[in-house]
């Protein structure tokens, strides 16, 4: 290998590892895929041009990004369930079931009120164009893992 070539390899080689070192760091912090690099940092590694052998060919693209966001409600309910969990950290979901027990109903349905929660705050950002304290896709974020959550809690409830 002539020094040239081996000094190219290397410095492919080092930058394959920052990369990955930043993908780790940014999956770590549970930061979507489309956040793990920012092309105006001169410090942040570019996409490789491999990044596309980490997709399975035969996915179309759009199915590809609804996956992705597949991974940021997984993301975001790991990081909630820190946070909304029983003081003991036995059940993430301790907030619902704590809430639904209170008013005396279900827990899925507890989560359904969440839910609906989702759906009049987007009814008002389709009245008025803004939203004041959380965005929009926030907001739908929160309304797929409320639907989840309440399938996951109906299906406990029913031994499903």
């Amino acid at each position: 290998m002539t020094t040239s070539v081996a000094s190219t390899f290397q410095e492919a080689n080092a930058a394959l590892r920052r990369a990955v070192g930043t993908r780790i760091a940014a999956t770590a912090a549970g930061l979507p895929s489309e956040k793990w690099y920012d092309p105006q940092d001169d410090d942040s590694p570019q996409r490789l041009a491999g990044d596309s052998l980490l997709r399975e060919a035969s996915v179309h693209p759009t199915s590809q990004r609804f996956y992705e966001l597949c991974d940021a409600v997984k993301a975001m309910h790991a990081s909630k369930s820190r946070d909304y969990g029983c003081p003991s950290g036995t059940d993430p979901l301790a907030n619902i079931r704590n809430g639904a027990k209170f008013v005396g109903i279900p827990a899925w349905r507890g989560a359904m009120v969440r839910l609906s929660d989702k759906v009049t705050r987007l009814a008002t950002f389709n009245a008025t164009g803004s939203l004041t304290h959380e965005g929009v896709e926030d907001t739908l974020l929160d309304l797929a893992s409320y639907a989840l959550l309440s399938l996951l809690l109906y299906q406990e409830e029913n031994n499903a």
